[in-house]
């Protein structure tokens, strides 16, 4: 047999899926960061680098906690989820107790300590993956039982997202409904049960919203149409399609863009992909896709290589988490979907959201050593004589 080369792509070359997952959210992190500090000078006269230095710090806060997690055991880790989950519901009441959760845009969601504060739905993601994925392997073959595979899964998934939801952080919820939705699909749940699940919740949401919040149904809906609300509720998405058209194929050289300029709104934030297209161009802006589409393929090549349920279903979440919250940003920023205020994955601005990407990010590295080591070392494999 031919040997086979260290460079191809594969589990084991140098190419491999984590490797190139690893290359993609560098990338990712260093158009972020370079972005950021165009997009954010304006933001602060008094002080212009505040943003760009809080990012950097919470980029090697996320390099050490990545670290951390990618020598961790998650096998051993399994034992600690119940209670990392009842940590997370308590987090999740604790944040809408007035003097202990902060308001920001809005929603009462942040937790500080001092002068650092973390958005505790953020985390909260990371907690629904690993309950999913323990819950459905420690079930084995009764996933498609009615309450055994389908209720009480559903049960602890409602009462993370029903806590979001007070906050209120619709965007949040929708990124969790959506991840939990698929990993109950990918752990073998009936779509007898999903489907009509699935739709007459969102047919809830959508009624309670209509009649109880007019507000935000308006915001909601301003997408269909968002040349008439363009000095309205479409506002944001508007400014960001000028900048998309400012900026052509080539755009307008970093530091030139005028969107960041108090027209664009959240311009480090949300719509930062805006800033990209004015600044960098449509080349620039097809490349960001293009990671996007390479980090999502290689993690699918990596979970061809799953041993277990367990290890497969919180994979998955986690390369879900990434790719489903970077579709709903770069639909939001295209006028595609409704204003949902998410930030773009390793791009944005954002200390809570970049640590739990990176903490994604992190587990599927671990995934992909833990995978590559026999399940027995050879000493045990030997057959011994027994008398």
């Amino acid at each position: 047999m031919p040997k086979a080369s260290k460079s191809h792509i594969g589990h084991h070359g140098f190419l491999n899926p984590a490797t190139v997952i690893l290359i993609c959210t560098a990338m990712l992190t260093v158009l972020g960061a370079t972005i950021l500090f165009s997009a954010s000078l304006p933001v602060d006269n008094d002080a212009p680098f505040r943003y760009i230095e809080k990012q950097a710090v919470w980029i090697g806060i996320t390099l050490l906690v990545g670290l951390a997690i990618v020598k961790v055991d998650l096998e051993w880790l399994r034992r600690f989820i119940w209670v990392g989950y009842a940590l997370g519901a308590v987090l999740l009441i604790a944040v809408l107790i007035p003097g202990i959760g902060h308001y920001v845009n809005g929603s009462r969601s942040w937790i500080r300590f001092g002068p650092i504060g973390f958005q505790v739905a953020e985390f909260a993601k990371i907690g629904l993956i690993f309950f999913i994925a323990h819950y459905f392997s420690a079930i084995r073959n009764r996933q498609e039982l009615f309450f055994e595979g389908f209720i009480y899964p559903c049960i602890g998934i409602g009462l993370y997202v029903g806590l979001v939801i007070l906050q209120p952080d619709l965007g949040t919820a929708l990124i969790m409904v959506v991840v939990s939705v698929c990993l109950l699909f990918l752990a073998g749940v009936r779509l007898r049960y999903l489907i009509p699940s699935v739709t007459a919740g969102f047919g809830a949401i959508m009624t309670l919203i209509y009649f109880l919040d007019p507000e935000r149904w308006s915001r909601l809906t301003a997408y269909l149409d968002t040349e008439a609300q363009k000095s309205g509720d479409a506002y944001q998405v508007w400014q960001a399609i000028l900048a998309f058209a400012a900026g052509g194929l080539e755009g307008v050289g970093i530091g030139n863009g005028r969107q960041q300029l108090n027209f664009l709104p959240e311009a480090h934030t949300d719509f930062i992909l805006a800033i990209v297209g004015e600044e960098l161009g449509l080349i620039a802006t097809l490349a960001v896709l293009v990671i996007y589409a390479v980090l999502f393929s290689a993690g699918i090549l990596h979970l061809k290589k799953s041993p277990n349920n367990y290890q497969y279903l919180l994979a998955w979440g986690c390369l879900l988490l990434i790719t489903v919250q970077s579709l709903v940003n770069l639909g939001v920023v295209t006028g595609a979907l409704p204003t949902t205020g998410l930030p773009l994955p390793f791009i944005s601005y954002g200390g809570s959201n970049f640590l739990t990407m990176g903490i994604c990010v992190a587990l599927l590295v671990n995934t992909s050593l833990a995978w590559r080591k026999p399940a027995l070392k050879q000493s045990k494999r030997k057959l011994k004589e027994i008398d």
